[in-house]
């Protein structure tokens, strides 16, 4: 291994502060994402621009005439009534705080429901965020794995550690990134049913629902109180608007008081331009429907394009094609992918996900979220270089 890669290395593993470890994703994307010459390492859609918005019949022209100013710290009222209008009708806007992102949703919101000590388990691999958070608080975590072929969420060890292990809180990606698999309704309601007798709390990142290629599939909090259930949404992904920087929290109105005060650490409050920008797009329900459907479609032809290309390595590489989400897993039979990564990037200036940072080694996520003719040429690019690599 190179120095380069050595080095490398150390900046994406170890500990910033202690027991905060490096979030090896972020760092790994932030460090090459802006100098690479084929970028797949998105996880979310082709980013929209406001004229698109407005073509949706999003109406944005009095946004020249809004005041600069703080705005409303949890969300503005229009904007949290949008919000509620994607779920059930029993949700009112005081269940909501709005963050900027779903990754401050994800921190506010396990911040306030989980405390030094206590029993949280974590469904594995997932986009590491939390997993990192809980071992600086001090959480005592226990890993609920996923496996191949089919990355099917356990949900039969699930119940049996809900019911013999009475964790406080059980943390779940639906869908599931990495693996772009999501949990069915049915397999929902057990394991909703199964906490709630129990009295153990289930917190869903929710970022890719509504993405499902099949049907459309409830939230979790359309099947269960928000008592038990709490999840976090936003608009970096499915709809293709990360640079609103929008996302949210919905649950009981006790953990949202709690995760609004968190919040008082960290931004304050969103952008005022985004929440009027956010507000208008989600209380158009056209514009939703059609921003899903524009998602469901983009990957359902990036899927074509990478089955013709993989078809090219053989048996190189391993697809695992995805249910929702906008990625997928190929297994290259190499454990070091992280290595696989950086030759990837420093020969060809191609970038994508190495396993690792999903506690994945032996995989690499590819992002489907991109303009499908440009992912086209993008992904023959790619398959040049995997001949060459493995």
């Amino acid at each position: 291994m190179s120095i380069v890669q050595t080095g490398l290395k150390h900046l994406l593993y170890g500990d910033i502060v202690e027991r905060l470890p490096r979030f090896c994703l972020e760092r790994w994307q932030s460090m090459h994402e802006t100098t690479s010459r084929i970028l797949l390492s998105e996880s979310g859609l082709e980013p929209l621009s406001i004229r698109q918005i407005e073509k949706l019949g999003v109406n944005i022209g009095d946004l020249k005439q809004l005041p600069l100013g703080y705005g409303w710290t949890r969300g503005s009222p229009g904007l949290r009534e949008a919000i509620t209008s994607l779920y059930r009708s029993d949700l009112d806007i005081d269940n909501v705080v709005v963050a900027n992102g779903s990754a401050e949703a994800n921190y506010a919101g396990i911040m306030s429901m989980a405390s030094r000590g206590e029993k949280i388990v974590v469904d594995i691999p997932t986009y590491m965020q939390v997993p990192g958070l809980l071992k600086w608080m001090g959480a005592q975590t226990i890993k609920l794995r996923r496996k191949p072929p089919n990355w099917e969420f356990p949900l039969d060890k699930a119940v049996h550690i809900i019911e013999e292990e009475k964790p406080n809180l059980v943390f779940i990606t639906d869908p599931n990134n990495p693996t772009g698999k999501y949990i069915q309704k049915r397999e929902l309601e057990e394991l909703i049913n199964t906490a709630e007798k129990n009295n153990v709390k289930l917190f869903f990142d929710e970022v890719y629902w509504g993405s499902e290629q099949k049907d459309h599939r409830p939230s979790a909090i359309e099947l269960g109180d928000t008592g038990t259930v709490t999840v976090v949404h936003g608009l970096s992904k499915v709809y293709g608007l990360p640079g609103l920087r929008i996302g949210w929290i919905i649950t009981d109105k006790n953990h949202v008081e709690r995760a609004w005060s968190i919040k008082d650490y960290t931004t304050i409050a969103p952008s005022i331009m985004s929440d009027y920008v956010a507000s208008r797009v989600l209380s158009n329900e056209d514009a939703v429907q059609a921003l899903r459907e524009r998602a469901r479609r983009i990957v359902r032809e990036n899927v074509e394009t990478m089955k013709n290309a993989v078809k090219q390595l053989g048996e190189a590489v391993i697809p695992y094609w995805p249910e929702a989400g906008a990625f997928q897993l190929l297994g290259v039979g190499n454990k070091d992918t992280l290595e696989l990564s950086i030759e990837l990037y420093q020969r060809y200036g191609i970038l994508v996900n190495p396993g690792e940072c999903f506690e994945l080694p032996g995989y690499i996520r590819i992002g489907l979220g991109a303009d499908p003719g440009r992912f086209k040429e993008e992904i023959g690019e790619l398959v040049k270089a995997l001949s060459s690599l493995l």
